[in-house]
């Protein structure tokens, strides 16, 4: 079996609104993970954000309790551009997501992350410098969260809270969050 995969990125964050946007991956970085390095190669995202029961979650610190954003209710937009996945988050009038406004706005929240299970059979290895192994990621089979999180692994991303427009969805992006919401209601994977 499969295990979900964690990934988290340095970001910098800036109060300004009530949308959480940034990076929660990069593109072309190394990531030290356990004996070895990980990378995610430009590809990574392609197949993953066009599967119809898509439902991925905005969580703080990976953590369910903390809901912040989620697809299928619209919440939560996702996408892949040139510096990796890019998501806007719309935070809800919570007690915990104002207690995160306030740790982002003070400089103490710092990091994003995702998580996600790889498809190993598009991954590719290789030698690093000094023998370690390099994981490629070319594709991933499942994308659970995108979340803010204390302690970020990766370097190189950013995130902030405003007001940013990622533009109206598309027909085949409604579609998407349908099925994903009838998906959602069959229970969990």
């Amino acid at each position: 079996m499969t295990n979900l995969t964690r990934y988290s990125v340095q970001c910098r964050a800036q109060l300004d609104g009530n949308t959480l946007v940034g990076h929660a991956a990069v593109f072309g970085q190394m990531a030290k993970v356990g004996n070895g390095y990980e990378q995610l190669s430009e590809r990574a995202f392609e197949d993953v954000l066009k599967l119809p029961d898509s439902d991925v979650t905005s969580l703080w610190n990976h953590d369910p309790q903390y809901l912040l954003g989620r697809q299928s209710a619209g919440t939560l937009r996702v996408r892949a551009d040139s510096e990796g996945l890019a998501f806007e988050n719309d935070l809800p009038d919570t007690s915990y997501a104002n207690d995160l406004r306030v740790l982002l706005a003070r400089g103490d929240i710092t990091g994003a992350s995702f998580g996600f299970i790889p498809d190993l059979d598009k991954s590719t290895w290789t030698r690093a410098a000094d023998g370690s192994q390099i994981h490629t990621i070319n594709g991933i089979k499942y994308l659970r969260d995108v979340s803010p999180v204390t302690f970020p692994a990766y370097s190189g991303a950013g995130v902030a809270l405003r007001s940013y427009d990622f533009g109206q969805p598309s027909g085949r992006s409604q579609l998407i969050l349908a099925r994903a919401r009838v998906t959602s209601r069959r229970g969990s994977r």
